[in-house]
């Protein structure tokens, strides 16, 4: 007889990997007692990626998104101890799969990155409060940066607008080759995305940690038409409004 860690190493390769074919002297149960193991696996798995996954079922209907869920777990198993992280490689899987539509990867990458958000920690906002008292002089230097719970995500296809088509149950259409770059945040419990305009996006990595003068500088290299300033203070309003800035610590 084998070892036990032996055995469920076995155990766990063939449950994970759909065979139910026992080898001769390993104990791990009838190939009947091995497939409801099989199943079960697939079953609960299957859920978790239904809930963290709803706009990618929408899309492709429930028996597309069982194969597709399916085909994922053969070729990822999951590795991590919980099973929040199951379709954390769900983006990428999509990826490189040819036969289906491209843009189904950057759906799926807006849709983790709502996932992933909603686990992040929490943070005090900033809010026009905490810069109401500051001098003139203090304004540039003040430190601004987005909260812990939010991500940034570029994509190469318009699904955030598939996304709302989802959500308002309008005729689903393929999204058009558009590039774009999200803003996913967290207030309170819910989650939030926004599709930012091309001089917001290209000064969103910069707010990851910076000054408000990084961010007059940085809109200044972008556009040369618009007071750096005045265009700086706008988008400070907006993510303020929106408490997507972290408060000092």
């Amino acid at each position: 007889m084998r070892d036990l860690s032996a055995i469920q190493r076995r155990f766990y390769e063939l449950v994970t990997g759909g065979s139910i074919a026992v080898e001769p002297g390993l104990v791990v149960g009838s190939p009947e007692r091995l497939a409801i193991y099989a199943r079960m696996y697939l079953d609960r798995l299957h859920d978790v990626l239904w809930d963290d996954y709803p706009k990618l079922v929408a899309v492709l209907g429930a028996a597309v998104f069982r194969a597709l869920v399916e085909r994922y777990l053969r070729a990822s198993p999951p590795t991590s101890f919980t099973v929040c992280d199951t379709g954390a490689t769900l983006p990428e899987y999509l990826a490189t799969r040819d036969d289906l539509s491209p843009w189904l990867a950057d759906l799926a990458r807006l849709e983790r990155a709502r996932v992933d958000v909603f686990d992040a920690a929490d943070a005090r906002v900033l809010s026009r409060d905490d810069l109401a008292g500051l001098a003139p002089e203090d304004w540039v230097g003040f430190s601004i940066g987005w909260v812990p719970a939010s991500t940034i995500v570029r994509v190469a296809w318009a699904v955030d607008d598939l996304w709302n088509a989802v959500e308002e149950e309008t005729t689903l259409e393929p999204p058009s080759q558009s590039p774009r770059t999200i803003l996913v945040w967290r207030r309170a419990l819910t989650v939030f995305h926004r599709t930012l305009e091309p001089d917001e996006a290209a000064v969103a990595e910069v707010v990851r940690t910076c000054t408000i003068g990084d961010v007059c500088a940085a809109i200044g290299e972008i556009d040369t038409t618009t007071t750096p300033a005045q265009r700086a203070i706008e988008l400070l309003t907006r993510w303020l409004d929106a408490e997507t800035l972290a408060a000092a610590t």
